[in-house]
């Protein structure tokens, strides 16, 4: 969506060849309710500038990442389901932003949450367990802001933090034992 405002609730959106959602340019929709599955590529994919508000969706079984932020994509996700994926939960990059609040992010091959070159993120009160790689894996110069989440029982532990990345990331009350 190139400057897409507007609502997209209730729909079943599954199987398409890129991204089910995209979001770029200026686009800031309302994503509600939505069930975003078995992409051949992403789930929702947030880029160039896009915005938007994306709640109480399940994004599940997608080839690559349940959500991709990137070059600017600023949106915020909120009580999410993202599980299953192929990919990372989220994959937050090319100076990607993002408020990711509230999410259950599980059960997916890599990591609940990638944040890598220049993408910063607050990720914030999230479920990130049960994860193929680890619950945050940061690295390439990615940091953000990591409060208040639960991160156990992923399959490499809570995090993987390159030192490229530690001076920008802060981390401070997440549950990780």
């Amino acid at each position: 969506m190139d400057n897409g405002l507007g609502l997209l609730e209730d729909n079943d959106i599954h199987g398409n060849a890129y991204a089910g959602v995209e979001i770029k340019s200026g686009g800031s929709p309302t994503l509600r309710r939505n069930q975003i599955y078995d992409g051949k590529a992403g789930g929702v994919y947030v880029h160039t500038n896009g915005t938007g508000l994306v709640e109480d969706n399940d994004i599940h079984g997608n080839a690559y990442a349940g959500v991709d932020i990137a070059r600017g994509g600023n949106p915020t996700l909120r009580r999410n389901r993202v599980h299953d994926g192929k990919g990372s939960g989220v994959y937050v990059h090319d100076d990607g932003l993002g408020l990711i609040e509230e999410n259950e992010i599980y059960g997916n091959a890599r990591a609940g949450v990638t944040v890598r070159s220049g993408g910063s993120p607050t990720v914030r009160s999230n479920r990130i367990t049960g994860n193929g790689y680890e619950a945050l894996w940061v690295y390439e110069g990615g940091g953000g802001v990591f409060e208040s989440n639960d991160l156990r029982d992923n399959t490499r532990g809570p995090w993987d933090l390159a030192a490229d990345s530690k001076a920008k990331v802060e981390r401070r009350g997440n549950i990780e034992k």
